[in-house]
């Protein structure tokens, strides 16, 4: 979904919904991406425009086209993706650089490839972006073999096998040599990859002189090592939930378009009154976070009685939507506090 301009303040008070964080009006435009409030990937929803509107399943509509909807199906890979799209910082005058050598690459031109990859292998930091470049190129080349391997070619399967290893061998290498940059990424994630053996001594040499190093998930805004959660449908909203405010509270949130001049760190009107947000533990849970996370789900589901998934998470069988959507706040809060450390 594509929104095109912003419109003024008058025509945002009078024509889109909105809501409240600590006391400031919000929209649809206060989040990075205009138009993508929060959604529960975890259940299948997600923002769309109602003129792309086909058979889906609608859960709420905002004013004036904004319409949340449902896939069907629920899945929970956000928790491994996590992470995965890294902060990229690219200076105003490579900008124009990187939208170009973007295109080629994805065209097919690698004309520049050589000149790039020893810009890449240089010691100047400013070129960093260029190592996006090629590992989009990578992925591009890699999507026909994997979706290969997925009907069960052998041959592709063996080889992406044989990649996967590689990769993981050559993190395990590079993390030797640069730990505290490698720590640095892995403190975000809540899964990494490494080469698995079944093998007792090997694994757990492995676990104390590679993996424990890495302190992964040690930056997430739960304690991923000691958070009391299995992976319920509730537990994972309210881990999505958490993971969408800790983006705007620790500025980790970005747009991801495919725009490569849209996909940087932005602000937003939402990041500005919860950079203040303490870190997330059992107090700051109940007097600073749930009052925030309560706001920003309401707007998306103003009445959670109407999903169907969300029926089946809580006790409470009243079909009054007011009694139904104290009970499911009281679970989500309950959770929050839960969850945290």
């Amino acid at each position: 979904m594509f929104i095109y301009g912003k419109p003024s303040d008058e025509e945002r008070e009078r024509d889109y919904d909105s809501f409240e964080v600590m006391g400031r009006r919000m929209d649809v435009f206060s989040f990075s991406t205009p138009g993508y409030p929060f959604n529960a990937t975890s259940l299948g929803h997600y923002w769309t425009n109602a003129k792309e509107l086909k058979d889906q399943q609608v859960i709420t509509r905002l004013r004036p086209y904004f319409c949340l909807v449902s896939y069907g199906f629920n899945d929970n890979q956000f928790l491994k993706h996590r992470g995965l799209f890294p902060i990229m910082e690219v200076r105003q005058q490579n900008i124009n650089e990187y939208i170009d050598r973007g295109d080629d690459f994805a065209r097919g031109d690698l004309s520049a490839e050589s000149g790039l990859r020893e810009r890449m292998l240089s010691s100047d930091k400013k070129d960093e972006w260029v190592a996006q470049l090629f590992t989009d190129k990578a992925s591009q080349l890699l999507k026909p073999v994997i979706e290969s391997a997925r009907r069960g070619n052998s041959q592709a399967i063996e080889m992406i096998s044989v990649l996967t290893h590689s990769l993981a061998s050559s993190l395990e290498k590079i993390t030797k040599e640069n730990l505290s940059e490698v720590r640095e990424v892995a403190s975000r994630r809540l899964y990494w990859p490494v080469l698995h053996t079944p093998h007792s001594q090997l694994k757990t040499d492995q676990q104390d002189s590679y993996i424990a190093n890495l302190k992964i998930g040690s930056k997430l805004p739960v304690g991923v090592d000691r958070a009391r959660w299995k992976e319920d449908p509730m537990s994972m909203l309210v881990l999505e939930l958490i993971i969408f405010v800790d983006d705007y509270r620790s500025d980790n949130n970005r747009r991801l378009t495919g725009d490569p001049v849209v996909d940087v760190p932005v602000g937003s009107e939402l990041r500005e009154v919860l950079k203040d947000l303490p870190s997330l533990n059992k107090q700051s849970a109940r007097a600073h976070w749930w009052p925030v996370i309560k706001n920003i789900f309401a707007f998306s589901y103003p009445d959670p009685i109407l999903v169907d998934q969300f029926r089946d998470l809580v006790e409470h069988r009243q079909d009054s939507p007011a009694m139904f959507k104290s009970a499911f706040n009281e679970a989500l809060r309950e959770k929050l506090i839960s969850l945290s450390i």
